[in-house]
């Protein structure tokens, strides 16, 4: 409309208007250079709201009057004025510009990233399958009988925990009501809108853990979600620290954030969905269950082994994706894809726990039918690696839980110190607590891990190798250096896990005999605690009957007197 109204203005000049617009447009021009050079202006001297304020905050920490405020005070007006700092640090950069590296992230129009589908797997020990049976009756999953085995999932869930049940099963399968598709035998309801779909398998570890890992299949606005984030112009910001302070974010590095925190936005929904409706040992322990997603790019091919130059390293770095350029992991089952650990300290918006398995579209699809895995590509990508990836998630989050248990029992031994002394009938019931939990979790860790290591069906797990980049060994080859041995990810993984699984063993040994220790002497210094009160309790009756005999004696003696005096009276 506003187009439209300046051609016929055009065509039908108005008088005066002509001379009107130049001069407008100038002052236009001047009043933007002045907010320019008043934005450049050091802060504290010049005319914007908070240089009056930063002033007083800077009197008020230095001036005679300042330093006879209490520390707590000037604390805080420390924390103000630094917050204020960082407010003309992003309004300079604004209005001066970024620095050189720290533009505007440029993402190619063409380029394209897909978030199609995401694992979280939590995982049940021996004192937990009663939340396991709890969460599969309360959201009724067990109304239906699977087609094939006929059997619930409570029942099919009693088997596996004997060793006579199958190497995985389907607890649910649940669709939204306008994912477009359903599951056979297969429940609908309202999910989060940025989910279509989820699936949640069981798969026994031995015979005494259970893992159940859910994969999610996200919807059209939840898969672009990242890429429209990615593809956006961000300004310089603040960002607030884990500390509770703020910093002054350039553009490149506010799009760092702003990208990163929309992935992980995605994450903390899966998580929080699963914590909320089948909550296992991640959850009851209040940490962030393992997680790995997918991430399809349209340009980029991460397998082409060249080394990416600083503008790709930027863009994939504010994907979260930060270790492809130096170490690979990679499949032989699954061509086209690298696995990556997310690493906190180089992308602190993302949570740790978290793995990354992604590639180029072209790439993956390549040689293969993906029509009977879904209606589109990215979908039927999901679904491919679902098939090809769900034990390897679990075998990576048996690691994650070997340690979660490990930091709990370091937990425990710490607090067995505080005990000491200190034992009542709450410290006992408390402890009785631990001990069951310790034991009925760490007695078959270790024959579970085991044998969920030796079993031959574990070989359909896709076999990850970790390397160095084709790049970086085309440069020990130029150089003549000894090249890297391949590590082979899966049998590392399974050695450590035995062996940490033999440790928490020891431990659960150790530990018992430290409480029971802990225990008795606490007991025993609880009765001679017991026994000191007691003869404290006998002094002071002796002393009461004491008190009241020469009462009693002092009583009878003013008696006798009385009557001799009476009788003195009446002449007797």
């Amino acid at each position: 409309m506003e187009n439209d109204g300046h051609h016929k203005g055009a065509d039908h000049p108005v008088l005066g208007a002509s001379e009107d617009k130049p001069e407008s447009s100038e002052k236009s021009r001047d009043r933007e250079a002045g907010e320019t050079l008043n934005a450049l202006k050091p802060l504290g001297y010049g005319r914007r709201w908070y240089d009056p304020l930063y002033n007083m905050l800077r009197f008020l920490q230095y001036s005679w009057l300042g330093k006879r405020l209490p520390t707590s005070w000037r604390r805080l007006f420390h924390h103000l004025s630094n917050h204020l700092l960082q407010l003309h640090e992003v309004k300079r950069m604004r209005a001066n510009g970024p620095r050189r590296f720290d533009g505007p992230l440029e993402v190619p129009i063409d380029e394209h990233v897909a978030v199609p589908g995401l694992w979280v797997v939590d995982y049940f020990p021996p004192s937990l399958i009663d939340e396991l049976n709890k969460a599969v009756k309360v959201n009724h999953w067990d109304n239906r009988r699977h087609s094939g085995t006929g059997e619930s999932s409570t029942e099919t869930l009693k088997e596996a925990r004997q060793g006579a049940g199958p190497i995985w099963w389907r607890i649910a399968d649940i669709s939204s009501p306008d994912a477009g598709y359903s599951f056979p035998d297969g429940y609908i309801e309202k999910l989060p809108k940025e989910f279509r779909a989820i699936e949640l398998k069981g798969i026994p570890i031995g015979e005494g853990v259970t893992a159940v890992i859910a994969h999610f299949h996200l919807s059209q606005s939840g898969a672009r979600l990242l890429d429209t984030v990615w593809h956006h112009r961000h300004q310089p910001a603040l960002a607030k620290t884990k500390g509770g302070s703020v910093v002054a974010e350039s553009e490149r590095w506010s799009a760092f954030r702003k990208t990163q925190a929309a992935r992980e936005s995605l994450h903390r929904l899966a998580r929080e969905w699963l914590r909320l409706r089948c909550p296992g040992a991640f959850a009851q322990a209040r940490e962030h269950q393992p997680l790995m997603d997918l991430l399809v790019l349209t340009q980029f091919d991460p397998s082409s082994g060249e080394r990416p130059d600083r503008e790709t390293e930027d863009r994939l770095r504010a994907l979260g994706l930060t270790e492809s350029g130096v170490t690979w992991q990679t499949s032989s089952e699954l061509p086209g894809f690298l696995l990556e650990k997310v690493r906190p300290p180089f992308v602190p918006v993302l949570q740790e726990r978290t793995w990354a398995l992604w590639g180029n579209r072209s790439t993956i699809a390549a040689g293969k039918d993906l029509s009977r895995y879904g209606f589109d590509d990215e979908g039927g990508i999901a679904n491919y690696v679902d098939d090809h990836m769900n034990d390897f998630v679990v075998r990576l989050g048996l690691s994650e839980f070997l340690e979660l248990l490990k930091a709990e029992s370091a937990t425990m031994r710490d607090s067995a110190r505080a005990h000491h002394g200190k034992f009542g009938r709450r410290d006992l019931k408390r402890l009785r607590q631990r001990f069951l939990t310790a034991s009925l979790d760490f007695a078959s860790i270790q024959r579970d891990v085991q044998q969920y290591n030796s079993r031959r069906w574990r070989d359909r797990e896709a076999l990850f190798i970790l390397d160095y980049a084709p790049w970086i060994r085309r440069q020990d080859d130029d150089a003549g250096r000894k090249p890297f041995k391949p590590i082979p990810v899966n049998k590392d993984l399974r050695s450590r896990q035995n062996k940490a699984a033999q440790d928490l063993v020891a431990f659960d040994r150790n530990y018992r005999e430290i409480l029971s220790t802990v225990a008795s002497l606490g007991a025993s210094i609880d009765a001679f605690k017991v026994q000191r009160y007691a003869i404290w309790i006998a002094i002071a009756s002796v002393i009461v009957a004491l008190v009241t005999l020469w009462i009693s004696l002092l009583s009878t003696t003013e008696a006798v007197r009385a009557l001799e005096n009476w009788l003195s009276s009446i002449g007797l």
